[in-house]
């Protein structure tokens, strides 16, 4: 393991600091006690145990475990043990986390293996020791972000963790015996800031920094420094660190045009929210990459091309309009107009007379290649067409929005649960308010509420959706435009759901807690990641996730009044509702309902 000796900072007692402030802050829990020792009743384990991991950041967290009879015992000792590394390896400490065991029970081996297989890829929650004193035990987050589970085979890798145990010294460790212990933990926290959090122990939410209620704040936050992070991936030509598995710190080869499109999005949304005057240069320099990637065959057409695959899609061109057309808006420019024109003139001509289109196109002849390649562009290039419009004045583009959202709706594309579907529809009637379309845009959402609250990933498209739909919803209520859809539309349902989508979400989002048992911990720490696919952080993941909490950022003062309604709102007690009252809620609830 590193002997950090290669750091620029000299060394301080950051780490009793850190100590001093988990200690105070773990003894101020009331239901510390309870946690860690009701378990223990009528079980073999009589010790609290308690696990210390710290890093400087710049390698994979260290963890130490004891075993002791007195919860202040067991953290002691375990500190003990983490300062001698720390004063050793002279180890600055970013970073310094306690858990403490709150649940532990003997298993066969083969009984622990079978959950792992029941379970999602990277969502075991569980932690695992090989003996019974702790002394040969790794905690979920050193299962999951180590890499230490082979989700492909169900099995632990014994020769990763043979390595794992050696490289820190620990000779204990032989085998896997046929019983192992399973454990979860409660832990708390204290980050570069000196700030300590406690951990959600439950299966949800397991492991991430306990957040009572969503602050604005707390969302501001997060879309700072996600986008702090796309900012700083923008090398000197403009191009993107394109993504990288933060559990190998593998960064990924291939490249995509279409998601650098998207991404500088991310980023103009990010200097609308902040003003940082240092993200101009940025962006800048990222739509300068992208415009050399756009040709223009003549004087009335623009496309951006694949380069690596000799194609145009048309959901590329649509992110290069939506782009373009927010940077125009955000920084009071009309420099990209002209290519808006001519990019919305290609995507035109790729709409077939039923008002689809057609996806994808040959370089450099633009002869037709593929129909259809994937539902997103056609929400894609109909909410360019509406943006194009806005810029342009240009009413063939808007009747050409109109014409897809009518195909969307003969074709039913609710079914697709599809945040472009969203954008584009919320876009289409700010201009043109028919009454079809608006009830598209609302039943888009409302049916496909049940699916994005139970959603068990953080899928982060559905706050796009569901604020492209608030959009369009509160502009219905404000300006009292007839939708008939309204009378069936669930708005505390809806209210509902994206609170809890935004909460959700923030465990795609890599705080100190988990980012510290990547392997390189500064380099992942504080973006956003898809937990299910290897933690993987790639550009427009982080595209999506920002879009959502953007628009949940900007509307949040709204939002959180009609929350607090929705959660004030009294409640009447059964006994005193008379029959006929009964009777008429349960009318009025059918005819909001079906």
């Amino acid at each position: 393991m590193a002997k950090t000796k290669t750091k620029l900072n000299p060394v301080s007692d950051s780490f009793g600091k850190k100590k001093s402030a988990l200690k105070k802050f773990i003894k101020g829990d009331p239901y510390i006690l309870s946690a860690v020792t009701d378990y223990t009743a009528g079980t073999l384990f009589s010790k609290v145990v308690c696990f210390i991991s710290v890093t400087d950041g710049t390698f994979r967290a260290r963890v130490f475990s004891a075993a002791e009879y007195d919860i202040s015992d067991a953290f002691e000792k375990a500190c003990e043990k983490a300062r001698s590394f720390v004063t050793e390896n002279e180890v600055d400490t970013l970073w310094l986390k306690a858990d403490f065991v709150n649940y532990s029970r003997i298993v066969p081996y083969k009984s622990f293996l079978a959950q792992i297989k029941e379970t999602r890829e990277y969502f075991f929650k569980k932690g695992v020791s090989f003996d019974v004193d702790f002394d040969t035990a790794l905690l979920e987050a050193q299962l999951n972000c180590g890499g230490l589970i082979d989700y492909r085979s169900y099995q632990l890798n014994v020769a990763k963790i043979r390595d794992y145990f050696s490289e820190i010294g620990n000779d204990r460790f032989r085998s896997i015996p046929e019983s192992v212990i399973e454990f979860t933990t409660v832990g708390y926290i204290c980050d570069e800031d000196m700030k300590t959090s406690k951990l959600y122990p439950d299966d949800e939410n397991y492991g991430r920094r306990l957040i009572g209620e969503l602050k604005k704040e707390d969302i501001g936050r997060v879309i700072r420094k996600s986008s702090v992070y796309l900012a700083n991936a923008i090398d000197e030509n403009g191009r993107f660190d394109y993504g990288v598995n933060p559990v190998t710190d593998f960064h990924f080869v291939t490249y995509n045009i279409l998601r650098h499109a998207g991404t500088i999005w991310s980023v103009i949304m990010q200097y609308d929210t902040t003003r940082d005057e240092a993200l101009i240069p940025k962006i800048e320099s990222a739509i300068g990459y992208m415009l050399d990637s756009i040709e223009s065959p003549d004087e009335n057409h623009a496309y951006l091309i694949e380069r690596k695959a000799d194609e145009v899609k048309i959901g590329g061109n649509a992110v290069v309009i939506i782009t373009l057309s927010t940077y125009m808006k955000v920084f009071g420019s009309d420099k990209y107009t002209e290519l808006i024109r001519k990019i919305a003139n290609s995507i035109l001509d790729s709409q077939e007379a039923d008002g689809s289109y057609y996806h994808v196109l040959n370089y450099p002849d633009y002869s037709r290649k593929e129909r259809d390649r994937i539902v997103y562009y056609d929400g894609e290039a109909t909410f360019a067409l509406a943006r194009a419009y806005s810029v342009t004045g240009d009413e063939r583009f808007l009747n050409g929005a109109k014409k897809a959202l009518d195909y969307f709706i003969e074709n039913d594309y609710t079914r697709f649960c599809d945040h472009w579907i969203a954008y584009s529809v919320n876009e289409v009637t700010m201009y043109d308010p028919q009454e079809r379309y608006l009830n598209f845009g609302l039943r888009n959402a409302n049916e496909n509420l049940t699916r994005i609250f139970n959603q068990d990933t953080t899928f982060h498209t559905f706050l796009e959706l569901l604020m492209a739909a608030y959009e369009l919803y509160e502009r219905v209520e404000k300006n009292k435009l007839r939708a008939s859809y309204m009378q069936k539309f669930n708005k505390e349902a809806f209210i509902r759901t994206i609170y809890r989508r935004a909460h959700y979400m923030l465990n795609g989002y890599l705080y100190p807690e988990f980012a510290m048992y990547m392997k390189n911990p500064l380099g992942v720490a504080e973006t956003f990641c898809v937990r299910h696919d290897s933690y993987r952080i790639r550009i427009d993941d982080v595209q999506h996730y920002i879009g959502g909490y953007y628009h949940f950022y900007k509307h949040f003062d709204e939002l959180q009044e009609c929350y607090d309604e929705i959660l004030n709102k009294p409640v009447v007690k059964p006994s005193v509702i008379s029959a006929d009252a009964e009777r008429a809620s349960f009318v009025n609830w059918i005819l909001n309902n079906i």
